[in-house]
Formats: C-alpha cells, sequence, structure tokens
C-alpha cells in the first residue's frame, strides 16, 4: 500500500513507497543522531581547543622561560669556560718551572748536621732526575715537609752526596743549619721532593740566606767583639791589681820573697813612703832637739862668759892677766 505524503494542505501530496518511506525514516533518525554527535565533537572541539590553547600558552611561557634560563646559562656557561680556561692557564703557569717531584716520601734525618737519606724506590722522579742529568753535574733537589693538616713548607735545598749506594742517596743542606731550623722536627712527616723550582723562588731563598749569613757574621762579630773586651778587661783588672800590690803591698806572688827584695816591693809604696816620713819627722825631731840643746849651750856660755867677764872685774888687774882674760874673752866671742 502506498503512503502519500502531502507538503502542504491542499496539495495532491507526494506517492511514496513503504520502503523508501522507511529509508527516508531512518536516514532522518541518523542525520539527527550524527548531527547531535557533531554537536557534542563541536562542543568538545571547542572545549578541548580552549585547553589546547591554554596548554599552548603556557608551553610557549615555559618555552620564553626555558629560552631565557638557556640564554642566562649559555652566558653564565661562557663566563664559567672562559674562567676555567684562565685557571688552567694560571695553573699551567704556576706549575711552569716546578718540575717533576715524588710525594710521600720517608727521609732519614740526621740530626746533627741535617743530612738526609733517601731511597730510589720512594723517589722515582729523582732517579729519572739523575739519569737525565747523567752526573753532569752535582743534583739538587727542593725538599718541602708536609704537614698534618695537609700543606707543606719548604725546608730547603739538597745536594746528593756522593754516589748512591744500594739504592739509597745522602743529600747535603747547601745552607749552613742553624738550630732554628729545628732539624729535629723534620722526620716527622712525609715529604715532597721536587727536582726544580722556579727561579724567582729561588733568588728568594737566596738572598735570605745571605741575610741570614750577614746576621751569622755580625753575631760572630760581636762575639769576637764581647771576647776581646773580655780580655781587655781581664788584662786591666790584672794591671789594677798588680798597681793596687804595689801601692799597698799584699802581692801574692811576691809573698816568699820578703828579704830578698826591697821592703817597698812587698809593703808596698804607701807603707814605704809611710816608714820613710816617719823616719824623717823623727830625724826632724832629733835636729830640731840637738838645736835647742846647742842654743842652749850656747846661751849657757855666753851667761858663764858674762859671769867670768864679771869676776875679771872684780879681781885685781895685772897685765899678764888682763891680757889673758882679753885673748880668752876674745876667742869665744870668735866662736
Amino acid at each position: 500500500m502506498p503512503i502519500i505524503l502531502l507538503d502542504r494542505p491542499g496539495s495532491p501530496g507526494l506517492r511514496l513507497p513503504v520502503q523508501r518511506v522507511w529509508r527516508e525514516k531512518r536516514m532522518h533518525w541518523s542525520g539527527k543522531l550524527f548531527a547531535g554527535l557533531v554537536i557534542i565533537g563541536s562542543v568538545g572541539a571547542i572545549a578541548l581547543s580552549a585547553r589546547t590553547h591554554q596548554v599552548r600558552a603556557s608551553w610557549h611561557k615555559k618555552l620564553n622561560k626555558l629560552r631565557g634560563d638557556f640564554e642566562v646559562g649559555a652566558d653564565q656557561l661562557r663566563k664559567e669556560t672562559f674562567l676555567h680556561e684562565a685557571a688552567l692557564v694560571d695553573l699551567a703557569n704556576a706549575k711552569r718551572g716546578w718540575g717533576d717531584f715524588s710525594d710521600d716520601v720517608t727521609v732519614q734525618v740526621n740530626v746533627q748536621n741535617g743530612y738526609l737519606q733517601t731511597r730510589d724506590q720512594d723517589t722515582a722522579a729523582v732517579v729519572a732526575a739523575a739519569a737525565a742529568n747523567n752526573q753532569q753535574q752535582p743534583l739538587m733537589i727542593y725538599g718541602f715537609l708536609k704537614n698534618a693538616d695537609g700543606s707543606s713548607r719548604f725546608i730547603g735545598t739538597f745536594v746528593q752526596e756522593g754516589a748512591p749506594q744500594g739504592g739509597f742517596r745522602v743529600w747535603k743542606p747547601t745552607w749552613q743549619v742553624r738550630p732554628a731550623d729545628q732539624v729535629a722536627a723534620w722526620g716527622t712527616g712525609k715529604w715532597r721532593l721536587r727536582t726544580l723550582i722556579p727561579a724567582h723562588q729561588k733568588t728568594r731563598f737566596v738572598n735570605l740566606e745571605v741575610l741570614l749569613t750577614q746576621a751569622d757574621q755580625s753575631v760572630a762579630d760581636s762575639g769576637l767583639d764581647t771576647q776581646i773586651k773580655g780580655e781587655v778587661n781581664l788584662k786591666a783588672d790584672d794591671q789594677l791589681r798588680l798597681r793596687f800590690s804595689e801601692l799597698m803591698g799584699e802581692n801574692e806572688d811576691l809573698a816568699g820573697l820578703k828579704g830578698k827584695l826591697p821592703d817597698y816591693m812587698i809593703d808596698g809604696l804607701v807603707r814605704a813612703i809611710a816608714a820613710a816620713e816617719e823616719e824623717r819627722n823623727l830625724a826632724i825631731e832629733s835636729v830640731d832637739q840637738l838645736r835647742r840643746d846647742l842654743k842652749l849651750n850656747h846661751d849657757r856660755a855666753n851667761l858663764l862668759l858674762k859671769q867670768n867677764t864679771g869676776l875679771e872685774r872684780s879681781l885685781p888687774r895685772t897685765k899678764t892677766a888682763a891680757a889673758a882674760v882679753t885673748r880668752v874673752t876674745q876667742e869665744t866671742q870668735k866662736k
């Protein structure tokens, strides 16, 4: 039975077979379904597009940030690379002139003179330098004593003493070992022995050694001056003692010669002068007493003469007696 489809009221309509109408209905519902799916897909696409745009913006932002970080990192890398290369150059410059070295070497130390003894088994670099040197000139090494904290201190330059014997070498200090070098402490740690050090470092220690040598010479000169002054003082003390003994006596060297030498040499000039002055005083007193006695006798004689003259005048006068008395009187007055 055909189905009449009316397009609008009053139209004769369209006659379709039943199968065709069913197919049209089926397509109509499938179109609706696909349209719904399209709408749902469109909504999902819109949501996904917004999300995609958001993710893309986030990625773009991250990309810009990473690009900026990359540029900063690249710039920092260039700086670090430059500093690294400069450090390598500085390291090469620092190593230049130091030569090869043997590390953690056990050294036997002679505390009396500062001589070192090393074993060739522990000093491969030194042995190689000796082989390269071919004994054309004395082999020298530069010794560094390692401290407990890992640092090291320069001890000095050593020259090989004689030929190696039994795999051992003896090294002599090239400077004058002093108490301040603390040789006893050299054997307390490991050593680093270098075959070469930079020339300016050598000059520094050579100048220091010159200053120390000058200081030693000054000390020696001061000691010599002190010794000479001491000897002069001893001689002066001996001269003072001899001079004092000459003046005051009490010379132990002449104690057994009393009676064999003059008294002033034994008793001293002061006592001899005092004794001479005492004798002089006694002689002066004796002379004074004699003069007094002479004057007293002279006065007594004059008194007697006067008395005799008076007695003469009182006697009867004769020419002979008067002449004798006059003569006696004249002779007495002459005396």
